[in-house]
């Protein structure tokens, strides 16, 4: 492909995803906002298959896309949000949460800038030896994972089922 064109896709990537990341956030329709998300997410997707990453594509494409973007829609539809959004609970961390923002992208510009890579850091990839790694070498780690992403889901349900009454403690 041609650099300049190649250039050109980057920076439209570079700008929509920051535009979507602040929709995202910014987004009073919290279904808006799970549509912005699907939107960012098929993005990144993109840019992995520029990086010539076809594998991590087709993964943020089934996992992200085709999972964790129908759990967050089905969450959103089991969970009353009008009601979340009357107690406002969180409106008076914002303050807190914007200055902690702030302060780890600040700490990862400076990491950023002062992480020396080696030339052969990176080894080629490619799907047959990322699989025999996940399944031999990081096989405790992942299951771990599935694991904790399980007691989450269940604690979400429980979360979600809850009557606005339980809630109060009443």
């Amino acid at each position: 492909m041609n650099p300049a064109v190649e250039h050109a896709f980057f920076i439209y990537f570079f700008v929509s995803l920051c535009i979507l990341s602040v929709a995202v956030i910014a987004s009073r329709n919290i279904i808006h906002g799970a549509f912005y998300l699907l939107i960012f997410l098929l993005h990144v997707a993109a840019v992995f298959l520029f990086l010539n990453a076809e594998f991590l594509m087709v993964i943020q494409i089934i996992v992200y896309v085709g999972g964790v973007l129908a759990l967050f829609v089905f969450a959103i539809m089991v969970m009353n949000i009008k009601e979340e959004l009357r107690h406002k609970r969180f409106v008076k961390f914002s303050t807190a949460g914007l200055a902690t923002g702030i302060i780890f992208f600040v700490s990862l510009y400076i990491f950023l800038n002062h992480v020396k890579s080696g030339e052969n850091v990176l080894i080629k990839s490619d799907t047959t030896s990322l699989g025999k790694l996940l399944f031999s070498y990081y096989l405790l780690p992942f299951e771990i994972l599935s694991l904790v992403l399980l007691v989450a889901l269940i604690g979400g349900i429980i979360i979600a089922k809850k009557t606005p009454v339980d809630r109060e403690g009443r």
